[in-house]
């Protein structure tokens, strides 16, 4: 099986037609777990992300990118993060303008109130260090309390704070604190796998968020510990939250620098291509380095073709694959490359499949 998490400073696509290839891409409890590594359903409420734990998004030597989202080009650690939650918060649901605004004031108190800081090293820092989201609710619960009784002449209104705590209790309080409220107790492992396949079958705000935290999560390891590859193997998933994948695309030109890769693979190319989607996810296609494109079954020809700049050449060696061949774009360079798993890594995948 191809590694391209091996490879230093670059980034890796991977596109496959269902049934184009070996199993080798998609089964991963077994394998994961063979390794050494961790297997984590966030859907089954035992494993936490804690929204609230301040992660970096960009190292100190980013590039200016005027088209990034904010939180890779605000300052420190915790300006990031708070430029984060305000894009996390409103794929959870469509807060306005000024319920944005007041929660992120609310976020500044809390913070401050733990001592968290802009100057903060939140390396000597445990996951017991940081506020949850239930602490968020019980602060805005408590100011709009005692905003409804004042005498006013603050920045915002009740109706305001009640406005975003209505909006906000269920993720805090309610039926879906169980994905989010609370302490993240991942443990550090080499590899850990995000099985997402239950997560598909739940509502678009609680997808959405969920897949946003863990981007967070994984961007983290990639740009603060460095040397580590972030793999998205089924990145339609992430199609229907427009700003995940602008997350994703600035992400992408940045981990480089921390010898840090992202690898992308789907087999559900006709999703990235999709009227209004395409436009979005084209440099997704043209940032990485290495390409392994498999056969793409029925296809828009045309469309295809330029969201991965494909010469005609390209597109008919492609067309001839057959089951676990692909081509292989590096650079200037072309290969027809057959994907095959050595007997030593088959038996990792248990019944997971692979053969």
């Amino acid at each position: 099986m191809l590694e391209p998490y091996e490879w230093k400073r670059s980034r890796t696509v991977l596109r496959r037609e269902s049934g184009s290839n070996p199993a080798d891409l998609v089964d991963y409890r077994e394998i994961t777990e063979a390794l050494g590594g961790s297997y984590l359903d966030l859907t089954d409420g035992r494993n936490r992300i804690n929204v609230l734990e301040p992660r970096m998004w960009s190292a100190e030597d980013k590039e200016p990118d005027p088209e990034a989202p904010a939180a890779f080009q605000s300052g420190s650690v915790l300006s990031q993060h708070i430029a984060f939650l305000r894009d996390f918060f409103r794929s959870y649901k469509p807060f306005t303008e000024a319920e944005i605004d007041t929660i992120e004031i609310m976020l500044g108190r809390l913070y401050d109130s733990r001592g968290l800081r802009d100057d903060t090293d939140y390396s000597r820092l445990s996951p017991r260090d940081y506020p949850i989201l239930s602490d968020l609710y019980d602060q805005m619960d408590a100011e709009y309390q005692r905003v409804r009784t004042g005498s006013g002449g603050e920045l915002y209104t009740p109706e305001l704070l009640r406005s975003a705590c209505l909006g906000l209790h269920s993720m805090c309080k309610g039926a879906d604190a169980k994905f989010f409220n609370g302490h993240t107790n991942i443990h550090d492992t080499r590899l850990i796998t995000f099985g997402v396949k239950d997560l598909m079958e739940g509502g678009k705000n609680i997808k959405d968020a969920m897949l946003f935290n863990v981007l967070s999560y994984i961007n983290h390891a990639l740009i603060a510990g460095g040397n580590t590859a972030g793999i998205f193997e089924e990145l339609h998933v992430f199609l229907s939250n427009p700003v995940a994948v602008s997350y994703i695309r600035s992400a992408m030109k940045r981990v480089r620098k921390r010898d840090s890769l992202i690898g992308l693979a789907s087999q559900n190319i006709e999703d990235f291509l999709l009227p209004g989607v395409a436009e979005m996810t084209k440099p997704l296609f043209s940032i990485p380095v290495h390409h392994f494109l498999f056969h793409p079954g029925a296809i828009d020809k045309r469309g295809y073709m330029d969201a991965l700049q494909l010469e005609e050449t390209e597109y008919q060696l492609i067309l001839a694959c057959q089951t676990g061949s692909c081509l292989y774009r590096c650079g200037a360079e072309r290969y027809n490359l057959v994907v095959k798993t050595p007997e030593h890594k088959l038996a990792l995948y248990g019944s997971g499949g692979g053969r």
